[in-house]
């Protein structure tokens, strides 16, 4: 029925594409984690020199050596920016912008230079600059394909290593990992996954296959491994809306397209994504504001004082729950309200302890709304502190 209703080739074309989302999302997701989505910059703007020497090279436009090309310069591109680092004074920003600037006008300059002079075959090389799926056959389709699944199945394989690297390069050093060879391995597949990406996003756009899905998903949760997953799953969304629009629309570029479909999902992410999404974080600080407010209540009114000034949002929330009962002397606990308020006074009392004690812990896990110490310390660590405080006294 699909096949009825869409040409064979595009089929092939958005499945190879979406292939490429899913890497692209996967080797994006660690190098986010590992501060090396910088890298993808540089190897997306030094491949199209690549793409425009590997046509000259060749005399025709076969995919396969073009991607060829593209990772050879993307990779000298790396190697270049490195090397300005180690063996210059020049600024980390200062060498990002010069080696982008360089590479990517010589690749302007071959590309603009290849197609003005009407050279045989060379029609469609411009693509690579904003990504066009419309001209890809299904051989390479295959090939970009077998490529982003190599790439996504060897992040599988080391994503244990590649964590490892990410979160903490001297304890993997100390264990004996060879970090220098899992960051190499990792730059390598940011190179790999930027060529591949090329006809999709262009060497413009491409990063952006790589870096938003990652911090769209970053939202999302607080794990690798779901990280990745859900990255790669982006990624392979994104990619798919922008094969549709290309399609859809004659002489649309495809990378505009990809990249403004994962920015909606990173928009929508940073928006709704529970725990770490605004609406959720504004939600949290609201309840946390009630709760303060409820204590503040509760406090005074087991000290015999009034309610304090402006807890008329608390105090009816108060009686609806049964804490508070209103008398002919004014407002009273109820036996549920006491003993809330006795929660909360065992509470300040062992946060009291806390911070004169292990200051550290305090500032760690105390906040406004006086969790219990037991439920955001660990165990172990408050009895250290229980047993510390019971020595100063």
């Amino acid at each position: 029925m699909i096949a009825a209703l869409v040409p064979y080739n595009t089929l092939v074309v958005a499945a190879a594409v979406a292939a490429v989302g899913l890497a692209a999302g996967m080797v994006g997701a660690l190098a986010v984690l590992r501060r090396r989505a910088l890298a993808g910059d540089a190897a997306a703007h030094g491949s199209l020199a690549g793409v425009a020497t590997a046509f000259l090279a060749t005399g025709r436009r076969d995919l396969g050596w073009l991607l060829v090309g593209g990772l050879v310069t993307s990779l000298a591109t790396l190697a270049a920016l490195v090397a300005i680092r180690r063996w210059t004074r020049t600024r980390d920003d200062a060498a990002m912008a010069l080696v982008l600037g360089v590479s990517f006008g010589a690749g302007v300059a071959l590309v603009t230079g290849i197609t003005a002079r009407g050279l045989p075959d060379s029609a469609g090389l411009e693509q690579f600059l904003l990504g066009h799926t419309a001209g890809v056959t299904a051989g390479d389709a295959a090939l970009l394909a077998v490529c982003a699944l190599g790439a996504a199945g060897l992040v599988t394989l080391g994503l244990k290593e590649l964590t490892l690297v990410a979160f903490d390069e001297a304890f993997a050093a100390a264990a004996g990992w060879p970090v220098g060879l899992v960051d190499l391995g990792l730059v390598g597949l940011i190179a790999v996954m930027v060529v591949v990406g090329l006809p999709a996003a262009g060497a413009v756009l491409v990063t952006a296959l790589l870096v938003i899905p990652p911090v769209a998903a970053r939202q999302w949760t607080d794990r690798v491994g779901t990280m990745v997953l859900l990255a790669g799953l982006f990624g392979t969304l994104s990619a798919l809306v922008g094969v549709v629009g290309s399609a859809l629309v004659p002489r649309l570029p495809t990378g505009p397209v990809v990249v403004l479909a994962a920015a909606a999902l990173a928009a929508v992410s940073a928006v709704a994504a529970p725990g770490r999404g605004w609406w959720s974080r504004r939600a949290a600080a609201r309840r946390a504001l009630v709760a303060w407010r409820e204590g503040d209540l509760l406090a005074s009114l087991a000290r015999g004082d009034r309610p304090p000034a402006g807890a008329d949002g608390a105090l009816r929330r108060a009686l609806a729950d049964g804490l508070v009962a209103r008398g002919a002397g004014g407002f009273t606990l109820t036996a549920a309200g006491t003993a809330r308020a006795a929660d909360l006074a065992r509470r300040r009392e062992a946060w009291a302890r806390i911070l004169a004690t292990a200051p550290d812990d305090a500032r760690a896990f105390l906040t406004v709304d006086l969790p219990d110490p037991a439920a955001v310390i660990d165990g172990a660590r408050l009895a250290e502190i229980r047993s510390a405080a019971e020595r100063c006294r």
